[in-house]
């Protein structure tokens, strides 16, 4: 397989803090899957192997459980010059000194952008301030803050409540710390679970529009189980196909090279499943429009379980498949970018700051819009 991934992934346990409903991997405080600690050094080691490789990310379950290994692993990851990056829910910013002390272990050792996420369901387990400590305390050491806020219709989070620190609504304004709504979708959970008609307008469009996948093929993700997948993995466990490989008997380079060239996952990569769904609506009329999925990544896990998009698309490959690879391999040799513009690359959010931002949260959850703005 000719790839040129720019992001390693790794999942370093299913172990969480939090049990979110509809969690995509279904983490909890009782699961116990994860990583051999050695591996992880292990497996950043083999991603050298990738001249494009920029970016190593922590994430889970909750990296921060890694506890003192985490400043280690990332120390390593910088020493090969990669970007590091964490996913976390925060619970561990308590205060924002709090958070600053812990940050700056994780800054002496090389980290350049912290991540958390909150919403909803997360906030059940971890309150929201303590994003907040932890996305400021990043800001105050230099470190790329990055927030994504889960939407889905009657979610009661008060995105107004959380924006109405007045320090932190100014960076978010400032764009010093990004702030980007994430569609949550559903997996194992128990409430019910749907988006508002006008948000799955909004996001079924800006797909259409934009349509690439920035993750397939892109990112390489290792879970806790140490399967390699081809893409950012959040619907992994209901798609056979993005799984690649055991790593507990291979190496990365030794599963990539080993397999051949996937015309699907490349489409997706360039158009998007939303592109593959269409042309096989095409072939067969009968194959329904997919329903309430506002993100990418559901709209990909229809796409491979529909039990008639792939056979058509076999069937009747497009006509235009041949450009399409051709365009892909072309795309492989465009000079890689360094890292400091892959870093920005990585880190941009969408919807970001003020009051389009609240506008489109309040549209998500389906609440009625406010004529003024109080902050």
């Amino acid at each position: 397989m000719i790839i040129t991934p720019h992001t390693l992934s790794l999942l370093v346990t299913k172990r969480c803090t939090a049990a979110c409903d509809h969690c995509c991997f279904t983490c909890n405080p009782e699961r116990t899957e994860a990583i051999p600690i050695p591996n992880l050094y292990k497996y950043i080691e083999q991603a050298t192997i990738f001249p494009t490789m920029r970016v190593v990310v922590f994430t889970g379950g909750e990296c921060f459980l890694l506890g003192k290994e985490l400043d280690n692993l990332v120390k390593w990851a910088d020493g090969f010059g990669f970007i590091t990056r964490f996913v976390s829910n925060g619970y561990w910013a308590t205060s924002r000194a709090t958070a600053v002390k812990r940050l700056q272990k994780l800054k002496d050792a090389g980290l350049k952008e912290a991540n958390f996420s909150t919403g909803d369901c997360h906030a059940e387990y971890v309150k929201p301030e303590y994003v907040r400590n932890g996305a400021m305390a990043a800001v105050d050491l230099g470190i790329t803050s990055v927030i994504a806020c889960e939407v889905f219709k009657g979610s009661h989070f008060k995105l107004d409540e959380f924006m109405a620190d007045k320090e932190f609504y100014s960076l978010v304004d400032q764009g010093k710390i990004i702030l980007r709504l994430s569609p949550w979708m559903r997996f194992e959970g128990k409430r019910t679970l749907n988006q508002t008609d006008t948000y799955l307008n909004v996001m079924r469009d800006d797909r259409v529009a934009g349509g690439a996948c920035s993750t397939a093929l892109k990112v390489l993700a290792i879970t806790a189980e140490e399967d390699l997948i081809a893409c950012c993995g959040l619907t992994m466990d209901y798609i056979e196909e993005v799984h690649l490989g055991s790593l507990k008997n291979e190496t990365i380079g030794q599963i990539v090279r080993r397999l051949p060239d996937d015309f699907i996952k490349i489409w997706i990569h360039l158009y998007g499943p939303d592109a593959v769904i269409r042309y096989a609506q095409k072939l067969d009329p009968t194959i329904e429009r997919p329903e309430q999925m506002a993100h990418i990544c559901d709209v990909c896990r229809y796409m491979y379980n529909h039990p008639r998009i792939q056979e058509v698309v076999a069937a009747t490959p497009p006509p235009n498949m041949r450009q399409i690879l051709d365009q892909y391999y072309q795309s492989l040799m465009v000079p890689t970018p360094n890292a400091e513009h892959q870093h920005a690359i990585v880190s941009q959010g969408i919807g970001n700051t003020n009051k389009a931002l609240r506008e489109m949260h309040r549209m998500a959850v389906g609440q009625e819009p406010k004529k003024c703005c109080t902050v």
